[in-house]
């Protein structure tokens, strides 16, 4: 993996988001580390690097030994740049430094930013210690001194609660079964949820309010709801209400507080987080409006905890009308636990669950199958689960993609085999019953020369790969280019069916092809 320069590392952070894809690029993470460290020994540079990097547990471990990076984060506490400082005290929480305490509680006593205290007070909570929870104990948060000040006075109130809760005894809450039928609403693929709703009824659930991304259903017993894999997120409907903080309360915290309690062991508080999905009006300010959702549902027994909640209430709409949902945590979906590692581009493990369903008409038991671009093996898994292969084969050019597959592949219980090829390049002694794949999508990965090569030549050769009445099951979003490639083949190809869908703000499309 690519080794990236302090130059290099510098410019990319000057992009938006760039500590972001700083840590999400094919890079060695652990040598990145080290070089965002010395930049920021040597001038305090890449100190938002350092703090994402941080959220891996090797590399945490890896800086937590190195005692010049928290000297240098002691010192930048007095910075003359207060984003430095808010971030200093950041890493400082993260590195959890026993003996930086006193130094942030001095480092509070004279900023005069706002919007750094709140970061300086979460670190004290991480840090813990006699000193630190008596300073907390008795800090109060400065009113706001006029409308402009409302929103850090939010977060630092917030800030504040969430770094007294640290010191707090925690009640673990452990989910022990619906106490009676209620109703969910499932969200799927857009455009797939009729795979959805035949995959319910196969388990003996009946399907209601059936819309282009979700349905509802009646739910007694969530492991067997669970069963399923075409859908992404179960939610339990609240209700409908205006957009106001007072009246989402109202309606949200009665129904959270009953569910919690109903249906887990140990006693209240609760912990929750608040997550909106809803257009706001020009001007709004979204984190403002959470946590002030956030502030207006707290009370005895639900505790607002945006980092360790066990409970999500989701607000989703528009200035006039928000669809309130609750989102249990204390319930583990390990479905797709056998993702262990992706890579970019990867599918979705639901979308391909029900990209298969939406071709399992084409599909045969014990058919021998081959993925020609299988990137870390989801839609080979998912294949597997859907129905007995005789055979399962991914084929992909990266060596990274195939260890990930390899590795996915044996949590996933599916037999699978792989190599690193070109599949252009790739030989099969005789050819397969299926061929899926998740192609390139060229915005994503590569670029539309490249695809339109790949495509090309994948068609040419789909008669050597896949036997006679055999089909493939290609789902990309260079779907215009597909469709002119397949009518180019004549009648060497059938286009049996094809469907849109949606993902990560994407539109690909699903196509079943025969081969003649």
């Amino acid at each position: 993996m690519k080794k990236l320069t302090k130059e290099e590392i510098a410019a990319r952070l000057q992009e938006p988001n760039g500590a972001e894809k700083l840590c999400s690029m094919n890079v060695d993470l652990p040598a990145l580390c080290d070089t965002a460290a010395e930049m920021f020994i040597e001038n305090g540079a890449a100190s938002a690097l350092l703090i994402r990097l941080a959220n891996k547990k090797q590399l945490l471990i890896k800086m937590s030994e190195n005692a010049a990076l928290t000297d240098a984060a002691k010192s930048a506490l007095s910075s003359e740049s207060a984003k430095l400082r808010r971030n200093a005290a950041r890493l400082l929480g993260a590195l959890r430094a026993a003996d930086a305490d006193k130094l942030i509680i001095e480092a509070l006593g004279r900023e005069d930013q706002r919007f750094v205290r709140p970061s300086m007070l979460l670190a004290l909570g991480s840090i813990g210690g006699e000193e630190a929870e008596r300073f907390l104990k008795a800090y109060k948060v400065a009113p706001a001194a006029d409308e402009t000040e409302r929103k850090h006075f939010l977060e630092e109130t917030e800030a504040h609660k969430t770094a007294l809760r640290s010191f707090a005894p925690k009640t673990e809450h452990v989910f022990s079964g619906l106490p009676r039928p209620m109703e969910m609403e499932l969200r799927a693929p857009d455009l797939l949820t009729h795979q959805l709703a035949e995959e319910l009824e196969e388990l003996g659930f009946t399907v209601s309010d059936t819309r282009h991304d979700s349905l509802k259903t009646l739910v007694s017993d969530m492991d067997a709801l669970y069963e399923a894999r075409c859908f992404s997120e179960a939610l339990f409907p609240i209700g409908q209400v205006s957009p106001d903080p007072a009246a989402i309360a109202k309606k949200a915290s009665p129904f959270m507080e009953e569910l919690m309690r109903s249906c887990h062991t140990g006693e209240a508080p609760y912990r929750f987080r608040v997550e909106l999905k809803a257009s706001l009006p020009a001007g709004a300010d979204r984190v403002t409006l959470v946590r002030e959702i956030a502030a207006a549902c707290e009370n005895a027994s639900l505790v607002n905890a945006p980092s360790d909640y066990e409970i999500e209430l989701r607000v989703e709409g528009n200035d006039r009308t928000v669809r309130l949902f609750a989102k249990l945590y204390t319930y583990k979906d390990v479905r797709f636990d056998y993702r262990a590692e992706s890579i970019p581009a990867s599918m979705n493990p639901c979308v391909a669950a029900a990209v298969l369903r939406f071709a399992r008409d084409h599909l045969s038991v014990n058919a021998r199958v081959i993925d020609p671009c299988c990137g870390s093996g989801t839609f080979l898994i998912e294949r597997g689960r859907l129905s007995p292969c005789a055979s399962l084969t991914g084929v992909d050019i990266a060596h990274r993609a195939i260890d990930i597959a390899r590795r996915n592949t044996a949590l996933s219980g599916v037999n699978a085999k792989y190599t690193v090829n070109d599949i252009l390049r790739f030989e099969c002694h005789r050819p397969y019953d299926e061929l899926i794949s998740n192609l390139p999508f060229g915005n994503r990965v590569g670029t539309h020369s490249s695809c339109e090569s790949l495509y090309k030549g994948l068609l040419e050769k789909l008669p050597q790969l896949v036997k006679k009445g055999g089909v493939a099951v290609l789902y990309t979003m260079e779907f215009t280019l597909l469709k002119r490639l397949i009518r180019e083949q004549g009648s060497r190809l059938t286009l049996l069916s094809q469907q849109r869908t949606e993902a990560g703000g994407l539109t690909p499309m699903i196509f079943i092809i025969r081969v003649n």
